[in-house]
C-alpha cells in the first residue's frame, strides 16, 4: 500500500528546512513550536526514518531529509501550477524584507510601493530592525531580502556601497569647550557607538552618555535641540547640524558600508533586488 504525503506537513517541513529552527520557522508560520514539532514527528512517522538532526540550536536535515526536502519542492509547486492552470490566477507568493529604520520609513518605500503595483499577486512582509538583528534572522531563513549597515566588507554581499561617519553637533549650539561632551548613542550593540567611545578615548577627551534612543529620527532630533553630539552616517545630517571636523579635536571614523543580501531564490526577489540596488546608488 502507497502512503500519501499530507500537503501541510510538506509545508511544515519546507519552512523548517529552510530556517533551520522550530521557533523562527513557528513565528513564519503563525504557528507554535510544540505544534510544528508533532508536524515534523508525523511527517517522519509516515517515512518511517527521521529526516532532521537535531542539533543544540540549529536543525539539520540527514540525507533522507535533503532527498524528501528536494521532491517537496517540487510537488507543492506542481500543486501551485495546477491551482494557476484552472483558475488563471497566480499563486500569492511573499517576500520577507528586513531594512533599518531609516531605510524603511521613506529610503526604499517608493521602490517598494512601485513594484507591488506592477506585481498585485506578489505580497511583501516588511519588517524594521537594527543591523545586527536583521542580518542574523536573514541568516536563519526568515528573510529573503535585507539591506544593512555593516563594517566594510564584514560579511561578503554583491550588492555594497560606502557609508562615510561623520560628527554632527546641533547648528546653533558648541560643546567644544566642555570638560566633559554630552553623547547622544544608540543602545548597546547599536552602531557607531563603541566608535565614538574609542575615537574620543584616543584624544583623552572626557564624555559622557546624555541621550540613549534606538530610532534615527530620535537621535538626529536630539542633535538638532542641542542635547549633544553624535557620530552618524554623513547622509544623516540635518540642516539643523554642524559637522565638527578633525581641527576641532574629532578624529574620521572608519567608513562603514551600506550592503544588500539576497536569497536567490525567486526571479522576483532578484528583479526586485536589482531595482533596490538601482535606487540605492542613487543615494
Amino acid at each position: 500500500m502507497n502512503t500519501l504525503l499530507n500537503f501541510i506537513l510538506l509545508k511544515t517541513f519546507i519552512t523548517v528546512a529552510e530556517t533551520g529552527n522550530f521557533t523562527v520557522a513557528s513565528q513564519h508560520l503563525n504557528s507554535t513550536q510544540s505544534t510544528l514539532s508533532q508536524q515534523i514527528q508525523r511527517l517522519e512517522a509516515l517515512v518511517g526514518q527521521p529526516l532532521f538532526i537535531r542539533g543544540h540550536r540549529m536543525l539539520t536535515l540527514t540525507e533522507t531529509g535533503e532527498v524528501l526536502f528536494s521532491y517537496a519542492k517540487k510537488i507543492i509547486a506542481l500543486n501551485d501550477m495546477f491551482f494557476m492552470k484552472i483558475t488563471g490566477n497566480a499563486v500569492i507568493q511573499t517576500l520577507r524584507l528586513g531594512f533599518p529604520e531609516d531605510f524603511a520609513s521613506g529610503q526604499v518605500t517608493p521602490t517598494l510601493a512601485a513594484f507591488m503595483h506592477e506585481h498585485p499577486n506578489i505580497r511583501l512582509e516588511v519588517t524594521s530592525g537594527l543591523s545586527r538583528q536583521l542580518y542574523q534572522h536573514y541568516q536563519q531563513g526568515a528573510l529573503d531580502l535585507i539591506i544593512v549597515k555593516q563594517r566594510k566588507g564584514e560579511f561578503k554581499s554583491d550588492y555594497r556601497w560606502p557609508e562615510p561617519l561623520c560628527w554632527l553637533t546641533s547648528a546653533n549650539n558648541e560643546y567644544l569647550n566642555a570638560d566633559s561632551l554630552p553623547l547622544i548613542v544608540f543602545p548597546e550593540n547599536g552602531l557607531y557607538r563603541n566608535d565614538m567611545f574609542r575615537l574620543l578615548d584616543i584624544e583623552q577627551r572626557p564624555w559622557h552618555i546624555t541621550y540613549t534612543c534606538s530610532s534615527l529620527a530620535g537621535i538626529q532630533s536630539a542633535i538638532a535641540d542641542g542635547l549633544g553630539i553624535s557620530l552618524l552616517p554623513l547622509r544623516a545630517k540635518l540642516s539643523q547640524h554642524r559637522i565638527l571636523t578633525e581641527q576641532e579635536g574629532f578624529p574620521a571614523a572608519e567608513e562603514m558600508e551600506i550592503a544588500m543580501h539576497v536569497h536567490d531564490s525567486s526571479d522576483a526577489i532578484k528583479v526586485l533586488a536589482e531595482r533596490l540596488a538601482r535606487q540605492l546608488e542613487q543615494l
